[in-house]
C-alpha cells in the first residue's frame, strides 16, 4: 500500500501538470499589429478572378486558393497582379460593406491593408471577425482604422487562422459608410497536422503529467524494495 508522504507527493504532481497544462494550453486567441513590414511568405495575385460575389484568388508561390466574397459584389480584374479588390462598378467602384478573406489553408499570421473612401480617416472604427481551425472566433469592435491602413493578426499559442471578416466601418460621427478596397493580402501558411489543435495540446501535456508520476512511483518503489 502507498504510504501517505507518496500518496501527497503524487497529489501534488497532478496538481502542478494540472495548473501546467491550464497556463500553456492555447485558447482561440489572436492579436493584431499595426506593420509596416514586408508581406508574409505566400501573396495573393488576382487570378484574372473578375467580378462577382464570390472571387477565387491565388497565392504566389505556393499557389493556395484564397477566396473573397462580399454580398454587395467585388472586383478583382482581369490581370494577375498583386491582387487589389474594390467593390463594383468602374473607376473606384461604390465599395463594399463588408468582406470575408478565406484562404483554403490554415495560416498562422495574415497581412493585408483595408481603405475606406476618406484617406485614412483615423476616426473610423470597424470590427474584424477572426475564425480559427477546428472552431472558435474571436472578435475585434470598434477597431480603429490605422493611418497606413496595414494590418497584421497573429494567431495564438498552438492555434491555426481560418479566415477573417471585416464589415461595421463607421466614421467618427458614426454614420456607416463602404470599404473602398482591400489589398496586399499575405500570410504564412501551415500545412495540416503543422501545429496541434488545442485538444491535442491538452493530452500532450496531460500524458507528460502522468508519465513523469509514473516514474516518481517507480523510484519509490525500487527505494522500498531496496
Amino acid at each position: 500500500m502507498a504510504s501517505k508522504s507518496h500518496k501527497i507527493r503524487l497529489l501534488a504532481a497532478t496538481t502542478v501538470a494540472t495548473q501546467a497544462l491550464a497556463m500553456v494550453a492555447p485558447t482561440s486567441a489572436a492579436t493584431i499589429v499595426l506593420n509596416n513590414g514586408a508581406p508574409y511568405s505566400e501573396v495573393a495575385h488576382a487570378n484574372s478572378a473578375g467580378s462577382g460575389t464570390l472571387l477565387h484568388l491565388l497565392t504566389q508561390p505556393g499557389g493556395y486558393t484564397v477566396d473573397l466574397s462580399s454580398v454587395t459584389g467585388l472586383d478583382a480584374g482581369a490581370g494577375n497582379g498583386v491582387a487589389i479588390v474594390k467593390g463594383p462598378g468602374s473607376g473606384n467602384g461604390t465599395g463594399f460593406a463588408s468582406i470575408l478573406v478565406d484562404p483554403l489553408i490554415g495560416f498562422s499570421v495574415i497581412q493585408f491593408k483595408i481603405e475606406d473612401f476618406g484617406g485614412r480617416n483615423m476616426g473610423d472604427n470597424f470590427d474584424i471577425l477572426v475564425n480559427f481551425v477546428g472552431g472558435g472566433s474571436q472578435n475585434f469592435l470598434n477597431y480603429s482604422l490605422p493611418t497606413n491602413s496595414k494590418i497584421d493578426i497573429f494567431a495564438g499559442l498552438g492555434e491555426v487562422l481560418d479566415s477573417i471578416q471585416l464589415s461595421g466601418l463607421v466614421r467618427a460621427n458614426n454614420s456607416a459608410v463602404n470599404f473602398k478596397d482591400i489589398k496586399q493580402i499575405s500570410f504564412n501558411a501551415v500545412l495540416p497536422g503543422a501545429v496541434p489543435e488545442p485538444a491535442s495540446w491538452a493530452l500532450m501535456l496531460a500524458g507528460f503529467g502522468l508519465t513523469g508520476a509514473a516514474i516518481r512511483r517507480r523510484a519509490l518503489v525500487k527505494r522500498v524494495l531496496a
